[in-house]
């Protein structure tokens, strides 16, 4: 057993002076009441001009980030093992990892504005909560058997096989839009407990001279079929989504390795001549469903449509269509990755030990 726990005294994250005080959208019967920015520069203390220079009347955007520190941010780790050698040639063992993390900033992107711009958030864009990290893996087992046979004074066989079960990680849902109008897209979605909660605009998906128009009220029956096939969505109606919250499906993937050793002493050493195939992803070779990967098809699910016009404390609602997928609205979750990655492959290897 192995336990390990972290707790983050000083991290780095980005915070933008630059804007103004934002005001809760506060529309009457719309329960999603997330501060929200003016529309354009005006969310700005001050602009640039076409010079370049910095002025309260300029008419370009300017988000300058600085580096701000924080204290929150944990992350812990349980891991049990099981171990075992055979007098018969057999060895296994068995493992698994739970292990959650909670912080301001994931760390990811590579500039100091990603530090800010790239972290979804619900509220003011300067003040992330803490929620889920990124790069934690909740639950992972690994597992791995072998049976080596010597016979002939000679010769050595054996064949293992390795399992690593997992989720293949966590991401978020966010708007396809900047609906808070802090000019990044980055804002998590509300999940409305029924039809009346959010409004759909009529969109066309295909072409001018080829139009797939979708009303409001086709949208809005596919946007609630989405979110009954999603485990994740299902669980929070009426809450917002959590950074990091949904998780990709479990997979699991089987490699087998097969040695043969042919050994000899050569001056009073053993020396060993090995020869080796490894077929990894041995599982989809069985089966060509097993061990593929997910993709996620549209994390950005709802394309905000008016969000210029949202006055705080007006009357207008936010609307939205659902996001584009392979030409179509978004109808679920998850589809295969077709790629390399998804299929079995085979390594093949020679080499001479010597002690």
């Amino acid at each position: 057993m192995e336990g390990i726990y972290n707790r983050d005294l000083s991290i780095a994250y980005g915070q933008n002076p630059n804007l103004v005080a934002p005001e809760n959208l506060n529309v009457a019967g719309y329960t999603d009441n997330r501060p929200i920015y003016p529309n354009g520069v005006a969310r700005n203390i001050n602009r640039l001009t076409p010079a370049g220079l910095v002025s309260p009347t300029g008419t370009g955007n300017f988000n300058p980030v600085v580096l701000s520190n924080g204290e929150d941010g944990y992350y812990w780790s349980v891991t049990a093992k099981l171990d075992k050698q055979f007098n018969n040639g057999f060895s296994g063992f068995v493992a698994y990892t739970k292990s959650g993390s909670k912080v301001l900033f994931d760390g990811v992107g590579d500039q100091l504005l990603n530090t800010w711009s790239i972290t979804p958030i619900v509220g003011r864009a300067n003040s992330p909560e803490l929620s889920y990290a990124g790069y934690v893996v909740p639950d992972r087992v690994i597992a791995g058997i072998t049976y080596r046979k010597e016979y002939f004074k000679h010769f050595a066989t054996s064949i293992s096989l390795f399992l690593e079960s997992s989720i293949q990680g966590t991401f978020s849902y966010t708007y396809g839009g900047d609906l808070n109008r802090d000019g990044q897209n980055n804002d998590l979605i509300f999940v409305p407990n029924d039809p009346s909660g959010i409004t759909f605009t009529d969109f066309n998906y295909g072409t001018a001279s080829n139009p797939k128009i979708y009303t409001a009220a086709q949208q809005s029956e596919i946007f609630f079929r989405y979110i009954e096939q999603d485990e994740y969505l299902s669980s929070r109606r009426g809450l917002y989504a959590e950074r990091n919250g949904a998780q990709l499906p479990w997979r699991s993937q089987l490699d087998l390795r097969f040695a043969q050793d042919i050994f000899t002493n050569v001056g009073g050493k053993k020396n060993t001549i090995q020869f080796t195939v490894d077929i990894f992803n041995f599982g989809n070779l069985l089966n060509k469903n097993w061990g593929a990967f997910d993709a996620v098809n549209a994390p950005g699910i709802l394309v905000p449509t008016n969000q210029a016009a949202l006055v705080p404390g007006g009357n207008v609602r936010p609307t939205f269509r659902l996001q584009t997928d392979r030409g179509q609205p978004v109808t679920s979750t998850f589809r295969d990755v077709n790629s390399i990655a998804s299929t079995y492959f085979m390594q093949f290897g020679l080499r001479y030990i010597f002690n």
